[in-house]
């Protein structure tokens, strides 16, 4: 009975395992356009420039189907730097449909199959990687017939009663900020109904939050609609974000929506939803824009070159299948020395931890030293398999 068990789970193995490969391995086959300037008359050159254009614009497309515009909206930054700037990597093979001369240029029409799996993988792991702040929002909100602006740190403003930080709270998290619980504790001090920017970023340091997003909501009856019988209510809205530790406003925006009703307090409420809605899809771009930590100048020099293929084959690696890499730039080479500089979001220890894991096929990656901005490796012979 044992052995009858032990035949039909391996059975069960042997027709899951090549589903789930194959699963993870989808193929998605994209047509795609590229285009090159003719430079000297060099045709082969514009032609390889023209194909690797038209299979970043396959990955584009591919890009596209996997995510939805307001998500790569958001990530743009991080995504090119990421994932275009090694599309090759993504497509598996490629067919060309048409080549074509217009004056200086050379535009390639080619049917690509791009990776999917691999694709959602790296896209998956960029997106998750981009650095979000904490956030703390510190909207005054003025309601239509009312002459001051209700506020939580004011103490005039109850939870669930200010709609544009309630929805601009839900925007946030759903783009992966943490959105810091304001009604977990009183502030330590009092402070404005309108606050300076000062008074918000001892707020936010209060709050342990990173960045304040300050300003301020108003609605209005902008009267009657008289061919229908409604009430026209406007809604605006200002704000900026401040970042706490140093004071400096990452982002400032403006918003405005209307709303007709035949009550004014629902068409107010509807019309500062919406105008918070458009709001936050500017602001969250523009803060995590901001916020992602810069590209840094790495120099990597390099010892012990014995074969300059091996080093073309390296400087290709580096733009195409090292995360974070996006130019790479040859300073020197004689002797069996080279020495790069590449443009890189991270630092030079990050570098090291990700090329010590890199496969080549006729050599390895020795890391001798590694600081903050500069690497020194060097190339060393692989061993041979026994």
């Amino acid at each position: 009975m044992k052995k009858n068990l032990l035949c039909i789970f391996t059975l069960v193995l042997v027709v899951l395992v090549p589903a789930t490969s194959a699963e993870c391995d989808e193929v998605r086959t994209v047509t795609a356009e590229g285009v090159a300037a003719i430079l000297a008359g060099d045709m082969g050159l514009a032609r390889d420039k023209a194909i690797k254009d038209a299979q970043r614009n396959a990955v584009e497309i591919a890009v596209g189907v996997l995510i939805d515009s307001e998500t790569l909206s958001h990530n743009y930054t991080v995504i090119t730097d990421e994932i275009y700037s090694r599309s090759t990597g993504y497509v598996q093979d490629y067919q060309i449909l048409e080549e074509k001369k217009e004056e200086e240029w050379l535009r390639v029409a080619l049917q690509a199959r791009v990776r999917m799996g691999r694709l959602q993988e790296d896209l998956d792991r960029v997106i998750e990687s981009v650095e979000r702040p904490r956030v703390l929002f510190m909207i005054a909100q003025q309601d239509i017939g009312e002459s001051r602006s209700k506020a939580w740190w004011a103490g005039t403003a109850g939870m669930g009663q200010l709609v544009v930080e309630a929805t601009l709270q839900q925007h946030f998290s759903d783009n992966h900020f943490l959105v810091v619980d304001y009604s977990l504790k009183r502030p330590s001090s009092s402070v404005s109904p309108e606050p300076s920017d000062s008074e918000a970023r001892t707020m936010g340091q209060d709050y342990n939050a990173e960045v304040v997003v300050l300003g301020k909501a108003v609605a209005k009856d902008a009267g009657l609609i008289k061919e229908f019988n409604l009430r026209s209510c406007r809604a605006e809205i200002s704000v900026r974000a401040i970042q706490v530790d140093n004071g400096h406003v990452l982002a400032s925006a403006n918003a405005s929506a209307g709303a007709p009703h035949v009550d004014p307090l629902s068409g107010a409420t509807v019309a500062l939803k919406k105008a918070s809605e458009e709001l936050g899809k500017t602001l969250v771009t523009k803060i995590v824009d901001r916020w992602v930590k810069p590209a840094a100048i790495i120099t990597l020099d390099i010892i012990d070159v014995s074969q300059y293929p091996d080093f073309v084959r390296f400087k290709s690696l580096l733009k195409e299948q090292v995360r974070g890499v996006s130019k790479v730039y040859q300073r020197d080479f004689q002797a069996g020395k080279a020495s790069l500089e590449i443009t890189y979001r991270g630092t030079g220890q990050e570098l090291a931890d990700e090329l010590a894991l890199k496969e080549f096929e006729s050599f390895r990656i020795d890391i001798l030293e590694a600081s903050q901005n500069r690497l020194k490796l060097k190339f060393a012979p692989k061993p041979a398999h026994m």
